[in-house]
């Protein structure tokens, strides 16, 4: 075996400072996320074991090329892989991590939605929000054939990702796939949790009593999303009064923990920050694996 593989892993590993600056974890979570899916990048049994790529390279692979957001060439020369394999290698990979990872994922549930309004009111002093819903466009290389589906409104060709998170910067769902030209009210009311939150098909909390006014737990938004009562977005009055300003403040210091969350998940898979060079199938993959490895 040779590449970086076999000449730098084992010298980074005896350094934890230079493990962390190319794959932006410790070592000791890369052998705990390599256990957890180490059964899923075994090879198959017809491969030889002198041609086989190990299933810890596999994944050394994959998580660089997610930490640094290189060119899958450039990684796979770097690896002594195949271009061929690479594409193949990314699949596996990211399928094998959300997999194993999807039950990070707290379901959505009354008691989970009340861990998550216990966050937001201690934190940041805003009762009864049980998340803060955003968009994010991730660059894509243009699919062929795509004509202007997946342009969208900044200019350039994305997959957006839907999200929702706690006051801790968590994600407690991800929509991951949507077609940049649409915006994020036509992603949220086609998703299945867009369905789910307007038709209060949930089971959320029952109404909690604030200052003597029963109210309902709600997600918070910005101007893109519907008003509703699960939901709760700024005012955009001009001359607006002083007690509509401070709830525009609070409610913007609640929302701005999916923008936090959104800027950690990028500065620590930086393959998100820059332009995806793959079809959207993969991307999609990639993406579903970054939001996964954050939560981890």
């Amino acid at each position: 075996m040779k590449g970086r593989f076999a000449t730098d892993f084992e010298d980074m590993a005896r350094g934890e400072k230079f493990f962390v600056e190319n794959f932006h974890m410790s070592k000791k979570n890369f052998e705990h996320l390599f256990s957890l899916i180490e059964k899923d990048l075994v090879p198959k049994r017809n491969t030889r074991p002198k041609d086989a790529i190990t299933a810890k390279l596999k994944l050394a692979l994959v998580i660089e090329y997610l930490a640094s957001g290189d060119l899958q060439r450039h990684l796979a020369s770097c690896y002594r892989v195949s271009k061929q394999h690479m594409g193949a290698i990314v699949d596996s990979v990211c399928n094998a991590i959300c997999h194993a990872l999807c039950p990070t994922m707290k379901e959505l549930n009354a008691e989970n939605f009340l861990n998550v309004a216990n966050g937001f009111n201690k934190r940041w002093n805003f009762p009864n929000c049980i998340g803060a819903i955003d968009g994010k466009h991730v660059a894509i290389k243009a699919p062929a054939n795509a004509g202007s589906v997946f342009y969208n409104y900044k200019g350039f060709h994305s997959l957006v990702l839907l999200a929702v998170c706690d006051a801790t910067y968590r994600f407690t769902y991800v929509d991951v796939g949507a077609y940049g030209s649409e915006g994020d009210c036509n992603i949220f009311r086609n998703s299945q949790f867009g369905r789910n939150v307007l038709n209060d098909r949930f089971p959320f909390p029952a109404n909690a009593m604030l200052n003597g006014v029963s109210l309902p737990f709600f997600f918070v938004a910005d101007d893109a999303f519907p008003l509703c009562k699960r939901i709760m977005k700024p005012f955009n009055n001009k001359n607006m009064p002083t007690e509509e300003v401070i709830y525009n403040y609070r409610l913007s210091r609640a929302r701005r923990c999916i923008e936090n969350a959104f800027g950690l998940l990028c500065t620590k898979w930086a393959c998100l920050k820059k332009t995806l060079y793959c079809g959207p199938d993969r991307a999609q993959k990639i993406m579903a694996a970054c939001c996964m490895l954050h939560n981890f």
